[in-house]
């Protein structure tokens, strides 16, 4: 099933995705399709963190989630699409929201294995909606330094989509009573493909170069006609240069 994937990436990385553990907070567009390409490129140990249902509005934007899976749990949804792919692996579900500290301390058993998932896996996708989760997954993942995360999402601004992919963020803490991506999430298939693509090829990168830090952060905004503005790509390359 591998062999073009090991053609491509070469057996050491192939080796660091085998077996390193990872947890994906947030499984809805961008989740949802960061987990299958892990999978799908030798990912053995996957934990899903997601509360939320699926409901029609996400059948938009991922190739995960089908018209009979609305009002069952994304989490559970997603682990079985998993395991079809690959068998005898080891993905884990935790429908739970990780939204606060308090969380963990009300008596929720099933949030707080979410957290143990989240602290200790080697590498995080975060793909929540709002930032008060995104500071959540932030602070666990900066109590270890060997802690590996990326974050992505998408949303409007100005009335233009645009996507950002960022290696260990740090989400401002003014913020964290809006909604992040959340009411302002107009994403359709392409853009949630190409944004969750940038993204994973940013753990690539950072799996093969640990000590690099050139590929940190990415932006693309699209005008009305969907097109690159000459102002984001510029940006692009004064970004690259960098």
């Amino acid at each position: 099933m591998l062999t073009r994937t090991r053609a491509a990436l070469g057996e050491d990385l192939m080796k660091q995705i085998n077996s390193l553990r990872f947890c994906i907070v947030g499984c809805g567009g961008t989740g949802a399709t960061f987990a299958e390409m892990l999978v799908r490129s030798g990912a053995r140990n996957v934990g899903l963190v997601d509360g939320e249902k699926i409901d029609p509005t996400n059948l938009n934007r991922t190739f995960s989630f089908a018209s009979e899976d609305v009002v069952k749990k994304k989490t559970e949804v997603l682990k079985k699409k998993l395991d079809s792919i690959v068998l005898g692996i080891s993905i884990r579900s935790f429908p739970v929201h990780l939204r606060s500290a308090e969380d963990f301390l009300d008596g929720n058993l099933l949030a707080r294995k979410a957290r143990d998932c989240v602290y200790k896996s080697d590498v995080v996708f975060i793909g929540t909606d709002t930032n008060k989760s995104r500071i959540v997954c932030e602070e666990l993942c900066n109590n270890k330094s060997d802690k590996m995360y990326l974050s992505c999402g998408i949303g409007l601004k100005n009335g233009k989509s645009f996507f950002e992919c960022t290696w260990k963020p740090k989400t401002s803490k003014e913020k964290e009573d809006e909604e992040g991506y959340g009411p302002e999430n107009a994403s359709y298939i392409s853009i949630v493909m190409e944004a969750t693509s940038v993204a994973f090829s940013m753990l690539l990168h950072h799996l093969k170069n640990p000590r690099s830090s050139r590929f940190n952060y990415y932006y693309r905004e699209y005008d009305a006609d969907f097109m690159v503005s000459e102002t984001e790509t510029a940006y692009q390359k004064n970004l690259q240069l960098q």
